[in-house]
């Protein structure tokens, strides 16, 4: 392994591809990630109304969730002890790391990028089990709430040998350079704390690739004759061979330091205040909501003021 300051580059990360990869193709079925999509309120915070207008060939099934395994066979990605010993080697040797969460991509051609972005963050007490994804991420754009952020170490790993889909990262901030993991991708895997670390996919495919049209959060890809099946309203729209479709392994971890164990907990009153006090502090009136997930005035304010700047995938 060899580090890039936040992040470290794991080969082999997996001692047995072919058994990971026959777990991925037992799985099924895949869903949109648009079927994670924002609420009106999540894309106005997060500065993309028109996000949900079209569905991409992007398809994602969670293995496990929560600690606890939800497809046969995932405790060989959770239990990866690689990846444990890279998230040591980013956040220290005193740390106890607890794998959490593994889900799966598997991503047509697409003749544009899956932009630089960021992961979803979680606070001590204050997680997307509770409340809505535009806040925690303009919880983390604004850097009020940093004492309080779980640290979360996340592995990205691939399978794909085919032209385009580099997976391009800048672990020295967005005002760096990127690194990038270009295919084939030769049983590689890179973990970084990706809340805190843009990351993004290049333009996948072939020039002339088509889409599918028409898809929407209730299409769904499964396994097909040597490849993956779009279904569409119990039509096959598209088959994707083997050789075609990128499949994206991710694995994420708490990464908690022996001496950060008992902190404080966040409660929505509390992250109220602190927008509230830095918003007068920068001379912003904004009266105090009284539903704070969905006042639309409240969500508008702080994606007004809170936004990250993300870098530009150069392809």
């Amino acid at each position: 392994m060899t580090s890039r300051l936040t992040a470290v580059r794991v080969q082999p990360a997996f001692p047995d591809v072919a058994q990971v990869r026959s777990v991925i193709e037992r799985a099924g079925p895949f869903w949109p990630l648009s079927r994670y999509a924002a609420s009106p309120e999540e894309l106005q915070a997060l500065g993309n109304e028109t996000a949900t207008q079209f569905t991409p060939p992007w398809f994602r099934q969670d293995f496990a969730f929560g600690g606890s395994v939800h497809v046969d066979g995932a405790e060989l990605i959770l239990g990866n002890r690689a990846f444990a010993d890279a998230a040591r080697a980013i956040y220290g040797d005193d740390t106890v790391v607890t794998p959490t969460t593994v889900y799966v991509n598997v991503m047509g051609p697409t003749p544009f990028p899956f932009a630089p972005h960021l992961d979803v963050p979680a606070f001590r007490g204050f997680t997307r089990a509770d409340h809505p994804i535009w806040l925690l991420k303009t919880m983390k754009s604004s850097g009020l709430f940093e004492a309080w952020r779980t640290k979360i170490a996340t592995a990205v790993s691939w399978m794909y040998d085919g032209p385009g889909g580099d997976f391009h990262y800048w672990p020295d901030g967005p005002d760096g350079a990127a690194a990038v993991e270009r295919p084939p991708f030769e049983n590689v895997a890179v973990v970084a704390d990706n809340e805190a670390t843009f990351h993004g996919v290049a333009p996948l495919g072939r020039p002339g690739d088509r889409l599918p049209k028409g898809l929407d959060h209730t299409s769904r890809l499964v396994r097909g004759d040597g490849g993956w099946d779009v279904v569409h309203h119990d039509d096959v729209v598209a088959h994707y061979p083997d050789a075609v479709a990128r499949i994206t392994i991710s694995w994420k971890a708490d990464v908690v330091a022996v001496e950060e164990q008992s902190g404080e907990a966040l409660d929505l009153d509390r992250v109220v205040d602190v927008f509230l006090a830095d918003l007068r502090d920068r001379a912003v009136d904004v009266p105090r909501p009284a539903d704070p997930h969905h006042d639309r005035d409240w969500v508008g304010a702080l994606a007004a003021h809170y936004q990250d700047w993300a870098p530009q995938l150069a392809v």
